[in-house]
């Protein structure tokens, strides 16, 4: 197999969360997509995030197809059991059917081994951008993360799966090595979404019977119950970033005090905080002594989220 150039990944996403896709781009790959398109030489896992439907390993880039072709039958390894598709865009710029069809059909035959649409071992793309034909590795978004969706344990104001898969790649700009703490964890669905992704997160719940459920949860996908009974003022160790869903209002008698209580102990356990919220903690943020970097709201029905990125 040649050497990657570069990663081309296709997003997608309704109206009312374009905000947390655009700053979930822009906290893994340092930009935002182009008409739902972004290169990168940045290599991200396409099922870790909820806009994201695939990634291309970009093999070969050439003006033409004659040219790709060319390249494509210098490479004698076999691929037994591999499958071809053209990487549709997220906009009018793709090529007609038939012609993909035909392109598919043509490129087939130059790849050594036996085309298996319903059980490839290789996926391979094609795709045409900016008048650049685009080949290699197709990754799709497995979405198996939908199945999240059905946790044994939930309430009606928990986060949303997208949500949650979103913010935990916003709060460690989707580094592994980074740390994470929910000290306000609930029912464990962003703890359920990072452990999924393979990141390093603590959850914390001051609630016996919401932290028991959280655990719960954990155990039903398969992931250690590593949700702690716990109260987060008394939490000792340091994070890279802390995720934040504030109560208030309707779902909670938490007052202003405690609010700003909470936002302190972040900034003294964290370098980072996500805080998700149902208004705006500009002023609580600042004088715990956080610096507002990103922001975006989220919409649910007639309920807005603020999602706030501070350190």
């Amino acid at each position: 197999m040649k050497k990657i150039l570069k990663y081309m990944y296709i997003v997608n996403y309704p109206t009312f969360e374009e905000e947390i896709c655009l700053l979930e781009m822009k906290s893994i790959f340092g930009k935002m997509p182009e008409e739902k398109t972004l290169f990168s030489n940045i290599e991200f896992n396409p099922s870790n995030s909820p806009f994201i439907k695939t990634r291309l390993d970009i093999i070969y880039e050439k003006d033409s197809v004659e040219e790709l072709l060319l390249e494509i039958s210098k490479d004698k390894t076999v691929y037994d059991n591999f499958k071809l598709e053209y990487v549709r865009l997220n906009n009018d710029n793709n090529v007609p059917y038939e012609e993909r069809i035909n392109l598919i059909r043509k490129i087939s035959m130059n790849i050594v081994g036996i085309h298996n649409f319903k059980n490839p071992q290789f996926n391979f793309g094609i795709a045409k951008v900016d008048g650049k034909w685009l080949y290699g590795i197709d990754n799709k978004n497995n979405y198996k993360w939908h199945a999240h969706d059905n946790k044994p344990c939930s309430y009606s104001n928990s986060l949303g799966v997208k949500v949650a898969k979103a913010v935990v790649n916003i709060a460690n700009n989707g580094l592994k090595e980074k740390t994470i703490v929910d000290p306000c964890c609930g029912v464990g669905t962003t703890i359920v979404e990072a452990l999924d992704a393979g990141y390093q997160i603590e959850g914390y719940e001051i609630n016996k019977h919401i932290a028991k459920n959280a655990n719960i949860n954990l155990e039903f996908y398969g992931f250690e119950p590593i949700v702690v009974n716990g109260d987060m003022h008394d939490i000792k160790k340091s994070y890279d970033s802390s995720i934040i869903d504030i109560p208030y209002g309707l779902f909670s008698h938490t007052s202003e005090n405690e609010q700003q209580d909470i936002i302190n102990t972040a900034r003294r356990i964290s370098n980072k905080i996500v805080l998700i919220s149902f208004e705006e903690h500009d002023s609580m943020l600042a004088k715990a002594g956080f610096k507002i970097v990103d922001r975006c709201v989220v919409t649910k029905g007639k309920f807005k989220r603020f999602i706030i990125v501070a350190e």
